[in-house]
């Protein structure tokens, strides 16, 4: 039977309060729906054969044109269709697109026809599946990829899995992945798949047998500030990098498959030494791979590795977790929503690619490929993108994020529709319609930390209640048809003083974010590629002159300069997140 939920709480320990809606949100007019399209368009420029080939050669069948090169076809084969599972999976939850559809579908019945009959379905052979990143990246890209296809429909893709996942939980490779590239991002593969409807209790404990690093959960639960970059452990790998995020939605997901609160902790501690450490203004992630990383690095440089996509993704799937066992803790939903502007859109490049890295100084870097692993998490992103607006409980709706969109609730006591009309993040007015039978529910409306001040929120043109900042607002009464809701959101500015490794002799350096965007000065820097402003820079806000654009302003003293939300930066275009001001003008 069909549900709009998962609700595994019957075979977890520790229980999700809410839950995600698994269909039902349509997407309006809006920044969102253009993401939402244009990755629809991403996904149709992915070539049928091109993502097939490896499963062909491996199991011996006619293999038509030519697979795509580089390091992420060439070194972990098969991964493309897994991304491209993921994106087209999620987005034909919402909205149903028969070219997009057919070709999910074939992708999955190419798999399925290349699978072997003990349930290995992968594309190299079972001898090289120990190897490099196939037990753990690659292994992940498929799981994610066939729940997606289907979630969207498609009767076959939880059959293969289910088969291949028993193959898995025996699998001869078992004792040594943990000591392969990345090994630490397996760990979410099969307990993701526990939280389906198909998942076993096999797949937790192989998860626990083959994955845990007891040591490594230690670190974090002394909250030791050197374990995120650097792994005391036998070998090479796995080595440092900020997909270890991932790692932690998986100690997550056995936090709740146990009950065991060493995970919890280990988890927490993990995550506030992030926000400690690693994290820009905006939201993005410092630590990566074949960088220089230590606590607060910071960089900027356009030739540095920071801002990866794939470590915001997963940061945005942990809070997502932690926003299901803690709901109404709004920072949770905050990361979510910075982490969707600020480096999620920010890195599509309409619909010819997804960036790998959300540089944030001198210019934007386009790396012309189109199937690394940023574009896997990407384009998962943008098709679940519907997903996150709202949460449901049995009892409440919780109202997360502010897009204008259209969501059918499924209830005991009857549908509940519920319109969102907004121009967030241009605008600031929320309206909501309901059109019920009449019925009790709670809608908790989030009140976001970043607008600084009360909000009046009216129900049918009256004062109704009013919500602080960081919290949820509650409104609680017998809904029916023609129910309004309205209130404003107002953006409020925050500047954060740079402390990283890239200073300058004289000058202090800046961030500046409207509400929850980061804000970009986009326009000519000098000859060390810096942008000096003068003045102070608790005054910029002041200084603004807004432009016919909404959330374009301009300096009087630099008309050169245009202030636009960070998103908006096209590769190529010079801009900083970062200006300086003279050290003798700072506050």
């Amino acid at each position: 039977m069909k549900t709009q939920i998962w609700n595994n709480n019957d075979k977890n320990i520790v229980k999700d309060k809410i839950f995600s809606p698994l269909y039902g949100v349509r997407l309006l007019d809006g920044l969102f729906k253009d993401t939402f399209e244009n990755n629809l368009g991403y996904l149709k420029s992915l070539d049928r054969d091109a993502m097939l080939y490896w499963f062909r050669v491996r199991a011996g069948k006619n293999a038509p044109g030519m697979p795509y090169r580089g390091h992420f076809e060439d070194n972990i084969k098969g991964q493309t269709a897994g991304l491209f599972l993921m994106g087209a999976g999620h987005a034909l939850r919402w909205q149903e697109d028969p070219e997009l559809r057919d070709r999910l579908n074939q992708i999955v019945a190419g798999i399925g026809a290349c699978a072997e009959t003990d349930g290995y379905l992968m594309a190299v052979p079972q001898s090289d599946f120990g190897t490099l990143e196939y037990p753990n990246y690659v292994r992940i890209w498929l799981t994610y990829g066939l729940t997606a296809a289907a979630l969207s429909g498609n009767p076959e893709a939880f059959v293969l899995l289910r088969h291949w996942q028993d193959w898995f939980n025996q699998c001869d490779d078992l004792p040594i992945i943990r000591y392969l590239t990345l090994a630490f991002q397996g760990i979410v593969a099969s307990t993701c798949l526990y939280n389906t409807p198909i998942g076993k209790r096999e797949d937790i404990e192989t998860t626990i047998h083959a994955y845990e690093e007891d040591w490594r959960l230690a670190q974090f639960i002394h909250k030791e500030r050197e374990a995120v970059h650097k792994r005391n452990q036998p070998g090479r790998e796995p080595h440092p990098h900020g997909t270890e995020i991932e790692a932690m939605e998986g100690y997550l997901d056995l936090y709740r498959a146990t009950g065991k609160h060493y995970y919890l902790r280990a988890v927490k501690n993990f995550y506030a030494l992030y926000q400690e450490d690693w994290q820009y203004p905006g939201g993005g992630i410092a630590m990566c791979e074949a960088e220089m990383a230590y606590p607060q690095c910071y960089w900027l440089s356009n030739e540095r590795h920071y801002n990866e996509l794939c470590c915001t993704s997963f940061w945005l799937l942990l809070n997502q977790r932690f926003h299901r066992l803690e709901p109404e803790d709004e920072a949770y939903v905050a990361e979510i929503e910075s982490s969707i502007y600020n480096i999620g859109i920010a890195n599509q490049n309409g619909t010819k690619n997804i960036f790998y890295f959300a540089h944030l100084d001198q210019e934007k870097k386009n790396y012309q490929s189109l199937v690394h692993c940023c574009c896997g998490v990407g384009t998962k992103l943008f098709g679940s993108l519907p997903e996150y607006i709202f949460s449901l409980s049995p009892s409440a709706l919780y109202v997360d994020l502010f897009a204008a969109s259209e969501l059918s609730w499924e209830r005991d006591t009857g549908t509940v529709q519920v319109r969102m009309e907004t121009g967030m993040p241009y605008l600031q007015d929320v309206r909501l319609l309901i059109s019920c039978e009449p019925q009790v529910f709670i809608l908790k409306i989030r009140i976001p930390r970043w607008v600084r001040r009360n909000i009046t929120v009216k129900v049918n043109g009256q004062d109704a209640a009013s919500g602080q900042p960081g919290t949820y607002l509650s409104l609680e009464r017998v809904w029916q048809n023609g129910d309004e809701v309205t209130f404003a959101l107002p953006i409020a500015w925050k500047q954060t003083l740079y402390v990283g490794a890239e200073q300058v002799s004289g000058y202090t350096r800046y961030a500046f974010e409207a509400g929850p965007l980061l804000m970009a000065f986009r326009g000519p820097l000098d000859e060390n590629k810096h942008l000096c402003l003068s003045g102070q820079p608790e005054d910029l806000p002041r200084r603004l002159m807004p432009t016919s654009k909404k959330l374009h302003y301009r300096l009087p003293d630099l008309p050169a300069v245009e202030i636009v939300p960070y998103f908006e930066i096209e590769p190529g275009e010079p801009f900083t997140c970062f200006p300086m001001f003279a050290a003798s003008d700072k506050a």
